[in-house]
């Protein structure tokens, strides 16, 4: 490549990234969060984003011993994402959230127990990836209807 193009071809990326920086900067490109909130104390919000963390981990965990054909891994990562992990659930969450978001949460929990049962009981890796998906679609729902804030 000759100089003068090069120069050519620098101006145009050049003006096509000012042009880039000039749309996404005026916030024309982005949407309003239509989300509903739901304002939690202090105690509730952390409590909630724990047992987000924990998700997130025990998901990690479980494909990764999946992957490994150890059943009884993806059984231990799960197990404590069912019910067992609604023994500490602070009361002032449980307050404060709107009924569709218990009904998007229950289930995850129940689907978790599913999943640590059918492990434990040999299932196959394609129900448990099944079983994984249905309970991340809950997760995609949940984030997808609510954001929260703490006060």
């Amino acid at each position: 490549m000759n100089n003068r193009a090069l120069k050519m071809s620098r101006r145009g990326m050049v003006l096509g990234l000012g042009m880039m920086l000039t749309l996404f900067s005026n916030g024309t490109w982005a949407q309003k969060d239509s989300r509903e909130t739901i304002v939690l104390d202090a105690e509730a919000s952390s409590y909630l984003f724990e047992e987000m963390k924990q998700y997130v981990s025990g998901l990690q965990q479980a494909l990764t011993a999946l992957a490994k054909d150890d059943l009884q891994g993806v059984a231990t990562a799960v197990r404590p994402l069912g019910m067992q992990g609604m023994a500490n659930t602070p009361k002032t969450l449980t307050g404060a959230v709107p009924d569709g978001f218990i009904k998007i949460g229950m289930p995850i929990h129940m689907a978790f127990d599913k999943i640590a049962n059918a492990a434990e009981k040999g299932a196959s890796s394609k129900e448990i990836l099944s079983g994984l998906g249905m309970a991340m679609s809950r997760c995609v729902a949940c984030h997808a209807a609510y954001r929260v804030e703490s006060n």
